[in-house]
């Protein structure tokens, strides 16, 4: 039975205080037509000849309960990886009457990864803390072999850290770990590319990772649990898989990474503790963009969908004075002004987390889309001639188009439902599968 006071709004209502305090506050409003109608551009066919397949990256994660009687305990479930079809095959489909089960197959073409990550109240063997559970688990995620001996994706993470597409390369660039993840007080425990991927604390002899510069463990805390990390974690390995990608094709087959169109699932920015990743990827994406301009080198093609947030709820608000074929990269003062308000002086919107630029965009089929586009160098007020290959880049999502929900695409819409998992059954049949596996130990 419900004991709450059903009078003491009364109380709140008359309060000066949050009258006053509701009083001050501002909300974003929508722009005038007129402004809308000087921002955004309309966009002609790009050329797609060179446009060969799609990649796109998803993930999922669902948490299930080891126990749930006290002492609880909670382990999460992260399922992730690239789809890769090939667009001449979704071309065919368009032109068949009727579409067999195998031509649909092609395009569900997935590399699943999958990490299994104690969040509360577990700890493996050996380990004395969750923190160092979480810590070990981590890092022997990315150490595992996948495939050939060679791929793994420690390797990776370690080209993209210590920028190792330079050339020359510096080896004198080092990634500094700001205090020992045991707790001993240790400070500026550093990395460089040739030293080990664990190494002792001088202080205290406890193993400290590379992986440790996800700072993940300064958001464990034993007695709560790990919970914090799961959505930073998801985003980062999605990212990271990314990197992954660019750089084995950089690796075999350099010419190849021109004819792929990459689609990410959310923003291109790193939140949390993981966001002073956006640095290196920054760096690489530029270097890719530079070297491109200057010699035709291996470029990238590279698009952030977002179907929820502060963006999408601002271009529902203006839907109606968006012209079909049609686009917006959004500046800084646009996005203070009508989407977050506030900021401070000097202070550009996502400066410490993005590595693309907002893009407000209606397909000539009239689906609305917000994507973040990749520019030659992050910039308070970007312009479309800043961002390289965007007209081929939107022209190529507006192709891309699905009915399996509001402004959906086909890549994100597959790779999303084989990655993803849901509350029921999968979290149910998890939950058992843990509880069975612990309790036969």
């Amino acid at each position: 039975m419900e004991r709450a006071s059903k009078i003491a709004h009364v109380e709140i209502i008359k309060n000066p205080e949050v009258q006053a305090l509701i009083d001050d506050c501002e909300l974003p409003s929508p722009p005038a037509a007129a402004k809308l109608e000087d921002l955004f551009t309309t966009f002609g066919a790009a050329d797609q000849s060179g446009v060969s397949l799609v990649i796109a990256i998803d993930g999922g994660c669902t948490e299930t309960y080891v126990r749930q009687a006290y002492p609880s305990a909670q382990i999460a479930f992260f399922t992730f990886g690239p789809l890769l079809f090939k667009l001449a095959d979704l071309r065919t489909l368009e032109d068949q009457r009727f579409i067999a089960p195998e031509d649909l197959q092609r395009l569900k073409q997935l590399e699943r990864y999958t990490l299994v990550l104690p969040i509360r109240g577990v700890r493996r063997k050996g380990e004395l803390s969750l923190s160092a559970t979480v810590r070990r688990t981590i890092h022997e995620f990315f150490a595992r072999n996948r495939g050939n001996e060679h791929d793994q994706l420690l390797v990776s993470l370690r080209w993209f850290l210590f920028r190792r597409w330079a050339k020359p390369a510096d080896d004198s660039l080092a990634v500094e770990i700001p205090s020992c993840p045991s707790g001993c007080g240790e400070r500026g425990i550093t990395f460089r590319y040739v030293d080990p991927d664990e190494r002792l604390c001088p202080n205290c002899g406890a193993p400290v990772y590379l992986t440790d510069v996800f700072r993940l463990h300064e958001r464990v805390d034993e007695e709560t649990g790990g919970g914090g990390i799961v959505s930073y974690v998801m985003t980062m390995l999605e990212q990271l898989v990314l990197v992954h990608l660019v750089y084995n094709v950089l690796r075999i087959k350099p010419d190849l990474l021109g004819q792929v169109l990459f689609i990410k699932d959310g923003p291109l920015a790193f939140f949390g503790v993981v966001a002073p990743l956006y640095r290196p990827m920054r760096d690489l994406i530029g270097h890719l963009m530079s070297e491109h301009i200057a010699s035709k080198g291996p470029r990238i093609l590279l698009a952030g969908l977002e179907k929820s947030g502060a963006f999408v709820e601002h271009a529902a608000a203006i839907s109606d004075r968006i012209p079909r074929g049609s686009y917006a990269v959004l500046g800084d003062s646009y996005i203070r002004r009508y989407v977050v308000p506030g900021g401070n002086d000097g202070a550009v919107y996502g400066n410490n987390t993005y590595y693309g630029q907002k893009v407000l965009f209606r397909a000539d089929s009239g689906e609305l889309y917000v994507a973040t586009v990749p520019a030659t160098s992050y910039l308070a007020e970007p312009a479309p001639k800043d961002l390289p290959h965007l007209e081929l880049i939107l022209g190529l999502i507006g192709e891309l188009r699905c009915s399996m929900y509001d402004n959906a695409l086909i890549p994100v819409a597959l790779a999303n439902k084989l990655v993803s998992l849901s509350d029921h059954p999968s979290q149910r049949i998890l939950t058992t599968f843990v509880r069975q596996v612990g309790s036969a130990r």
